[in-house]
């Protein structure tokens, strides 16, 4: 990406490739398979290694000048806070399911926001995207600009990241 200094894209794919990635026969959150696999908590366990991918987004935050960061469940709302710690912009939780109590039952969304406002939506890693095209329809749906970005991108998602980060596959497959 040209927002980030290739010193920061270097870091972060070493950081990855040496911290949280796993190689063997995985399914994926989506259903797919893949001969490895990248466990994101094992990058934001390490609070120093959690602040600076929030430091990445500071270009985007720059871009877009967004009112709210929003994260989706589970581990875009550990990156959201951090953005939002290192920005002072508020955020909001999408969920991916509503939750089925409290006084605000049926709702996706957690947290106050307002119809009109602009929200950087983040995603940990995606593979095709779609969850958090889902979870940016539904930000949508109440009103919102949204503008849906991951920290890694695994594949083809038709959404930006930080990096895009594949490993080529040792057995390639030739079913989908």
């Amino acid at each position: 990406m040209d927002h980030l200094g290739l010193s920061e894209l270097t870091w972060l794919r070493k950081v990855i490739a040496e911290r949280a990635l796993t190689r063997g026969d995985y399914v994926l959150a989506g259903g797919a398979r893949s001969d490895y696999y990248i466990d994101k908590f094992r990058l934001f366990a390490d609070p120093t290694v959690l602040r600076r991918i929030a430091r990445l987004f500071a270009p985007v935050i720059a871009d877009i000048n967004p009112d709210l960061v929003a994260g989706t469940e589970l581990g875009g709302v550990v990156v959201a806070t951090a953005v939002s710690q290192m920005s002072s912009i508020p955020m909001i939780a999408v969920r991916k399911k509503p939750k089925a109590y409290g006084a605000f039952a049926n709702e996706f969304v957690e947290g106050p926001y307002l119809p009109g406002q602009h929200v950087l939506l983040l995603e940990d890693v995606v593979t095709n995207g779609r969850d958090l095209l889902l979870a940016a329809s539904r930000l949508r749906e109440l009103g919102m600009k949204v503008t849906p970005y991951a920290v890694i991108s695994r594949g083809l998602a038709p959404v930006h990241a930080l990096i895009q980060f594949s490993l080529p596959s040792d057995d390639p497959k030739t079913d989908n």
